[in-house]
């Protein structure tokens, strides 16, 4: 039986570009570490619900896709860091 899970971080728009945003602000290294923790908390929260693992770790790849992206239209966007 296939799991699903309700509300996939990857597709939490607001989560993602606040996210995104927030990085594009700071230091390569620090936007890594904030994304990493980020990634942290989502799993722990996964794990929580009781997501199975291999759903988890899917998920949280997209996430982090979906957070990259967001970051580069971010910082090529006219007005952006770049």
């Amino acid at each position: 039986m296939a799991q699903i899970v309700p509300f996939p971080p990857a597709r939490r728009v607001d989560f993602v570009e606040r996210h995104a945003r927030m990085i594009a602000g700071m230091s390569a290294e620090a936007g890594e570490g904030h994304m990493q923790r980020q990634i942290d908390i989502q799993r722990q929260t996964l794990e929580r619900k009781g997501v199975a693992a291999d759903l988890i770790e899917a998920e949280l790849k997209a996430l982090e896709s979906a957070i990259r992206a967001a970051l580069w239209r971010t910082i090529m966007a006219p007005g952006g860091r770049a």
